[in-house]
């Protein structure tokens, strides 16, 4: 038995948290340096999680004690000089209080195992605990403590053996077992920490490097064994590319731990360290290498190391990341490659400080500038006699190429890899110009398509790709039937869906931040870690391969930086394996016979390994390419050769199948483990339309999709990409051979090898049928739009409508929930009149969900609000800004949206609502983002957004204040301190782990779960998208119930469920599931007039709805044939008329269930059954019981605290009372404020903006001044308004003067002891979607500095202190804007005085950038074109006159603001600047529009 084992029901949570690294600089050992630590853990409390009072876990590694140890070792009559050997160690174990009466049987095998690794033990002893101190969670998780110590021969590496052993044999976690560090660690706040473990109070308790780690999970009943730090490191954030990792680490032998993405991590690092010998360094170079666009500009010998390391180990762990990292004498502080987790360098006069924040501490400590890890960057520290020696990023790298070099001898050529396959000429020019006419195929006939599992779906899809290489979009979501429901029983893939960033981990922007993007992959035999095992290699820059099926497919492969299918053969050793079986075997041993096949092959030495069908149906049956894959996957895996390692890390495999489709299918393929994908079929169906151009658009068409698919997941790099999918319906025989996450299936019933077995022999008839017809492509809205527009108009009752749904639903249902029948008694007491359908002070349960004014027109955006109103329930807004003249008029009943293009999200917006949904993502396109083109951005459009007509607007992919679940509290914290009375949502697509998210948002703050399935979606998207990503909403709600009712949350939060509802039935349905609210906005449209055209996107909506049109006139001009205008007042009564009678419907539904309110009913899922295809799915999972935890019921659990953050309401106190009393000159001063004091300013604006919005005024200038060496905390000044003037003199943390709508904002730098102005600095995402206002910052800005920017003013005026060394490559570590600044910008104006980093002014699309010019420093027009990203559609021009005046404008602010905070001096300086702004700056203007105008993705 495990550790865990002895924790049942207790699932591994997703980890957030904020960590801390404190060196001493004269690498001598103190009690201070602990103290110091922990200190700080307490001042990051809101960077860990807490329920009901009690912490998620917090820990520290240390130095081991040794004088701590002498007193052990004496007190039991043991030389205490031992505790000085540097052979001596000490191990910290827990083990679980139901084995404490096998402790005896654990020394035992210790001392027995030991031995034969050279290890003796000396010691073992209960360690001292205060069990008093704990919650009541962590009492009842709480292990037994045990330390050992005594004296292991070869150091670390056999004790990290026995460890291993130990675990295996024994349920122990082994928290550390080293000779240099010991781990701490404890369920529960960072306060108790001490209080539980005493000895840390001691004061001989010495260390020299203290890493500490505050954890916030998004599981309540985490246990000890997840608390950080493990034995290498302290890791926040989340592995995106956990699965594909794991693989690794277990193709190398290395076992894992069956815990967190960071236990596993941490294990495969020491894997790296013991078994493979790297040192640290190499190690965190090899699992965490650079990203290829920053190789590509290192000098010939590092782009030699790192593409070797690339291919010994590769990017397998990407995701937010930062890390503090020890092993022995060694420290590695790390972020990952986008920058996504905040790490800060600061140095006090005794101390190098590595922490997510550095407002642990006051800028007067501070001794030189603190500065922001930028993304990817690394720096190492060494402790010598002599004291830490730190190394920073290039030198970092420098000692990493002379430790390998030292191994290996032999890197050079490396770098030729990228290029992608080595050629040894240039490619010819391969199609688009040449005028002969070319032979192309005929195309592939309807019966082979049918029998590899084609239907209309892939056939249109095809066509787009071929026709200019992207994809189609779509609109109005996906109403197909789930896999398993389809009667024409598809490929396996079509059972499995994507699985998308939620929460924990951001997705990312494909089109922004293509740079960091890469789809390469690897053919051929990689080396070990260790550089050892190396065959032929070949890197595709796309991981497909084409038949040489024209003369110039060969230069098309060439120049899109891959091989030809042949090629490939020729150039490696290779073996074909025929995907089919025969009649006689069956399915099941032709399996076998597969998989013996691929191992007897790479024994052979095969380094490729093709997995072909082409002929497959010649003497065989087809055996379907995904169960093919991962069953020879899982052989090669299992299968090891005389090290350990792994058949399937010896060979690479190709897949070389007619039954890939589309682009699911290739990330399928590649997810599954293959290396290249040959889609032969696809070729063939796009030659014969296309020709050869239309193999290009193919290529070209796949590769940005499977960039998009990846980004969506928070993904850069496709070699990271893993089995990040779940099926429906499967069997569980054939769920496992996948490895995957399967729902609604089990022995009984679903699609499993029996099943699949009939298809394919039915598909070898189907290619010799006389005559097929095309799949069917059902599609269920199209069938009912009519009979809702009939209730809608007044002609037909609402049970016309409900029954000719459900007539539907029992004939061709498309979704498992419509498979759900309720069971009515006979008869019930209950008059429906007398039901009550209420929730939360709103009559009836139903949303209108998300839409946005800009992808509707005015008058369908007025009715649906109007509607609302009359009816008292919900409807909330997209995230289009509020058209003005409605803010404050319907606040009760709107819900404002607040996403990541923050597009109006300002105070007066978010006070006008009763709810703020934040959404992270939608149904129709989750982790995707949007643009509205420029032709749609009308006058009311760019009113109601705060932008400028005709720009086009673009909606990032995520929302860049949000990268963990801390960054989630908080942003809700921050609306609920802007308007406190409005209740937050969050809005997030079903993926597997809802459940842990659910209670993750529930313990962040939120006041509602929004769960949004796959099949929903008013808005535009590619039909990837609205297909195969996300979940069903059925499957999101129970599974998010459950989890918040075991989690002791239930209480805490409403669920609202959309996603393809539609009648009144759905809403019990999902009610009785455990959704208090139902959204939905289809149906909201149909009753308007929608007749399902799912063209919404092209603006051209004949009935008015989803358009700016708004006149018959307009619409011919447009080129419409027909048009029918909405009419505001018609549309609201149709709305009331469709949504009253649907509110009746359901009171008489709730009625015959004889109870008499809606609410008694929810998550009442004794009341459903399973009505139908009881063989294709089993939904018994929906109607398991499910109660609250035991601990609930104590008084520890209800622990009241007082608030983290209450300085931003005091200061609201303050000044309105002296408003009250007269003042209008007003003036706040506190000083110093640090981590904890967050949102300052943000609860006055939103007073003040109330004041304004319900006509009370406010006309007083308020000024607000935090000194003495402040560094504030995350938020300060969100959401400022016009009147409130806020400095900091110090520093200021992530999201400053986000959302500002006016005011001004001044981040100056503080006086430390010494005399010097320090800091002045800023954390990530400052300005994120500043409207109006002056915001000024002295020092630098971490990445993504003024993401959206949408009219504000800025001065960034950190200046570099040497000219700036480009040749070094990893440009954003010495710049003062570390990386991604101006994305998106569409209004206002900046001006940067030092190197404003890589990667600028991508997706900008308005505003005006100034850039200092300054070619002494190296900062010439030169340096400024390689720091505009590849996304920047921008211009570098010579100030104009406009130029000039800004330039003096923005630049006199910032003097004004030196010489108000008596830095004359520097302002003197400054000055000779604005004598001749022309010959000191240069302007970064946008190009027109950004984006094709004839569609939106809105």
């Amino acid at each position: 038995m495990r550790f865990s084992e002895a924790y049942p029901g207790i699932p591994n949570g997703h980890d957030a948290c904020g960590i801390i690294a404190i060196v001493e600089k004269s690498a001598r050992p103190s009690h201070a340096n602990v103290q110091r630590t922990i200190e700080s853990l307490y001042r990051m409390a809101h960077r860990a999680g807490l329920i009901r009072g009690e912490g998620d876990g917090t820990g520290i590694q240390t130095d081991l004690p040794r004088e701590l140890w002498a007193g052990y070792l004496y007190e039991a009559g043991l030389d205490s000089n031992l505790a000085q050997n540097p052979r001596f160690f000490v191990g910290h174990l827990f083990i679980p209080k139901s084995e404490g009466a096998r402790i005896q049987e654990l020394f035992d095998l210790f001392r027995v195992e030991g031995s034969k690794r050279g290890i003796k033990l000396l010691l073992e002893r209960k360690g001292e605990t205060n069990s008093r101190v704990l919650g009541p969670v962590g009492r009842r998780t709480e292990p037994l403590f045990y330390q050992v110590a005594g004296l292991s021969t070869d150091g670390d590496g056999p004790l990290w053996e026995l460890g291993l052993l130990l675990e295996q044999r024994f349920p122990v976690h082994v928290v550390s077992l080293s000779t240099a560090t010991v781990v701490y660690k404890v369920r529960g706040s960072a306060e108790i920490l001490k209080r539980y473990f005493p000895e840390l109070s001691r004061a001989e308790y010495k260390s020299t490097i203290t890493l500490g780690h505050n954890r916030y999970s998004t599981n309540t009943m985490s246990t000890f064994e997840a608390v950080q730090p493990f034995g290498l490191l302290g890791h926040n954030g989340e592995i995106n590319t956990i699965e594909r990792l794991r693989r690794e680490g277990r193709f190398l032998g290395i076992p894992l731990t069956g815990g967190s993405d960071s236990q596993d991590l941490n294990r495969i690092l020491e894997g790296l360290l013991y078994r493979f010998g790297l040192s640290l360094p190499e190690a965190m170079d090899v699992a965490f290498p650079p990203i290829l666009g920053e190789i590509k500009n290192y000098s010939p010998a590092l782009q030699d190391l790192y593409m070797n390391l690339r291919q010994r180990f590769g990017p397998l762990a990407q995701g937010p990341a930062a890390l503090v990292t020890r092993h022995r004498e060694e420290a590695v502080f790390a972020t990952d490659a986008m920058g996504l987790r905040p790490l800060w360098f600061v140095e006090t006069e005794s101390e190098y400080v590595f922490s997510s924040e550095r407002g642990v501490f006051t800028v007067e400590e501070f001794v030189s500038e603190p500065r922001p890890f930028a993304p990817g960057e690394k720096m190492y520290l060494r402790l010598t006699p002599d004291g830490a020696r730190l190394f920073p990023f290039d030198r970092h790298q420098r000692l990493v190429l002379e430790r390998i070099l030292t191994k290996s001898h032999h890197l050079e050529g490396y770098a030729a890899h990228l290029a992608g396959p080595r050629y040894t000429a240039v490619p010819p020019l391969a199609g688009g110009g040449e005028a002969q006419v070319e032979d192309r195929p005929a195309p592939p006939s309807l019966n082979l398509e049918r029998a590899y599992g084609w239907d209309r779906w892939d056939a249109g899809y095809l066509e787009a790709l071929a026709e200019n290489g992207n994809e189609p979009i779509g609109s109005l979501g996906y109403d197909g039937p789930i896999a398993a429901l389809n009667p024409e029983k598809p490929n396996l893939s079509e059972f499995f869906k994507e699985t998308v960033a939620v929460v924990t981990n951001p997705a990312i922007d494909r089109e922004r931040e293509i740079e960091h993007f890469s789809t390469r992959s690897i053919l051929g035999r990689r080396p070990l870690p260790d550089g050892r095992g190396a065959g032929h290699v070949e890197e595709l820059v796309v991981p497909l391969l084409l038949e040489e099926t024209a003369p110039s497919l060969g230069a098309i492969a060439q120049k899109h930086g891959t091989l030809t299918y042949e090629e490939a053969l020729r150039r490696f050793q290779h073996a074909v394996l025929p995907l089919q079986f025969s009649v006689e075997e069956g399915i099941a041993a032709g399996l076998k016979r597969l998989q013996e096949a691929a191992i007897e092959a790479v024994r052979g030495g095969a380094e490729l390994l093709v997995l072909s069908d082409r002929g497959a149906f010649e003497g065989g049956v087809w055996l379907d390419v995904y169960l093919a894959l991962a069953a020879v996957g899982r052989a090669l895996e299992e299968t090891r050769d005389e090290e350990g390692i792994s058949l399937r890390r010896r060979t690479s495999v190709l897949v070389h199948s007619g039954g890939v489709r589309n682009l699911h299918d290739l990330a399928v393929c590649l997810g599954l483990g293959a290396d290249a994908v040959a889609p032969w079929l696809m070729q063939h169906k796009a030659q014969a339309s296309k020709g050869t151009l239309g193999l290009q658009n193919l290529l070209e068409g796949l590769k940005k999709g499977l960039e998009k698919v990846i980004s969506t997941m928070g993904i850069h790099e496709v070699r990271g990409y893993g089995r990040i999918f779940s099926a429906i319906g499967l069997k569980p025989e054939l769920a496992e051979y996948f490895g995957i996450r399967n729902f609604l299936g089990s022995e009984r019933a679903g699609y499993g090898l029996l099943e699949l077995e009939r298809t394919l022999l039915e598909r070898l008839n189907l290619l010799n049928a006389e005559k097929v017809v095309p799949a069917k492509d059902f599609r269920f809205n199209s069938r009912i739009f009519k009979a809702a527009m009939d209730v809608s108009s007044g002609q037909s009752p609402y049970e016309h409508f409900q029954e000719k749904v459900r007539g539907l639903e029992r004939e061709s249902p498309v979704a498992a929930r419509q498979l759900l029948g309720i069971k009515f008694p006979g008869k019930s007491g209950v008059n429906p009149e007398e039901v009550d359908l209420s929730v939360g002070g709103h009559s009836l349960p139903f949303v209108i969900t998300a839409m946005s004014f800009g992808s509707q027109g005015e008058a369908s955006f007025r009715a649906y609000i109007e509607a609302a109103k009359k009816l008292n329930m919900v409807c909330i807004n997209g995230e289009g800004g509020e058209i003005p003249d409605m803010l404050g008029k319907y606040t009760h009943w709107r819900g404002q949206q607040v996403a990541s293009g923050r597009f109006g999200a300002h105070a007066y917006m978010l006070n006008s609502a009763g709810f703020i949904e934040i959404k992270i993502g939608q149904g129709a396109k989750p982790g995707e983002g949007g643009h509205l083109p420029g032709k749609k951005v009308t006058a009311k459009v760019a009113a109601a957004r705060n932008a400028v007509p005709g720009v086009d607007l673009i909606s990032p992919s995520n929302n860049h204040d949000l990268y963990s679940i801390e960054d989630l509290a908080q942003l809700i914290e921050e609306l609920k301190t802007v308007n406190p009375k409005a209740k937050v949502s969050v809005k997030v697509p079903v993926i597997p782990g809802i459940g842990t998210i659910a209670v993750g948002i529930a313990k962040a703050g939120a006041d509602v779960i929004a769960l949004s399935g796959f099949e929903g979606g008013t808005g535009a998207a590619r039909w990837h998208a609205l297909k195969y990503a996300g979940l069903p909403v059925e499957i999101g709600v129970r599974r998010a119930h459950r989890a918040l009712v075991r989690a002791g949350m239930r209480d805490r939060v409403e669920i609202w469920a959309d996603g393809g509802l539609k009648t009144a039935y759905d809403t019990l349905r999902m009610v009785l599931l455990g959704a208090d609210r139902v959204g939905m906005a289809t149906m909201a449209m149909v009753a308007i007039g929608c007749t399902i055209c799912r063209q919404c996107q092209m603006d051209t909506c004949h009935v008015g709805i989803a358009t700016q049109i708004e006149t018959v006139e307009q619409a011919q001009a447009h080129g419409l044939k027909r048009f029918v205008p909405q009419e505001l007042e018609r549309a609201v009564e149709q709305l009331t008329t469709f949504f009253g009678a649907k509110g009746q419907e359901l009171r008489r539904l709730v009625a015959a269930l004889g109870a008499g309110s809606l609410r008694e009913l929810v998550g009442r899922s004794d009341l459903l059954l399973q009505e139908s295809h009881t063989d294709e799915l089993d939904l018994g999972y929906f109607f398991e019981p499910v109660s609250a935890p035991e601990w609930l019921g104590e008084r520890s659990a209800h622990v009241l605290r007082k608030p983290l953050n209450q300085l931003t309401r005091s200061i609201t106190e303050v000044i309105t009372q002296a408003y009250a009393e007269g003042g209008r000159e007003l003036l706040f001063q506190e000083g110093p404020v640090g981590s904890t004091d967050r949102a300052l300013g943000t609860h006055l604006a939103g007073e003040i903006a109330r004041r304004r919005l319900y006509g009370k005024g406010w006309d007083a200038k308020v000024e607000i001044r935090f000194d003495a060496g402040s560094v504030a905390g995350n938020g300060v000044a969100a959401f400022n308004v016009e009147g409130i003037e806020i400095v900091v003199e110090g520093g200021a943390q992530d999201g400053i003067a986000k959302n500002a709508y006016g005011g001004k904002v001044a981040i100056l730098k503080g006086r430390n002891p010494f005399g010097q102005y320090v800091d002045g600095s800023v954390g990530k995402s400052f300005a994120y979607g500043a409207i109006g206002g002056l915001l000024i910052v002295e020092g630098q800005a971490d990445s993504r500095f003024c993401i959206r920017l949408s009219g504000a003013d800025v001065v960034l005026a950190g200046e570099p202190d040497r000219p700036v060394q480009d040749e070094l490559g990893n440009i954003a570590a010495r710049a003062q804007a570390k990386g991604f600044a101006f994305e998106y910008m569409t209004r206002g104006r900046a001006v940067v005085l030092g190197d404003p980093g890589p990667w600028i002014c991508s997706g900008m699309t308005g505003g005006r950038v100034y850039l200092r010019y300054w070619p002494e420093m190296g900062l010439n027009e030169e340096a400024m074109q390689r720091r505009l990203a590849k996304g920047a559609r921008v211009v570098i021009q010579k100030l104009d006159e406009r130029g000039i005046a800004d330039v003096r404008e923005l630049m006199s602010a910032y003097l004004d603001a030196l010489r108000a905070a008596e830095r004359e001096d520097k302002a003197e300086r400054l000055l000779r600047l604005l004598a001749d702004p022309a010959a000191h700056f240069r302007m970064v203007l946008p190009v027109n529009q950004q984006v094709a105008q004839e569609v939106s993705t809105e």
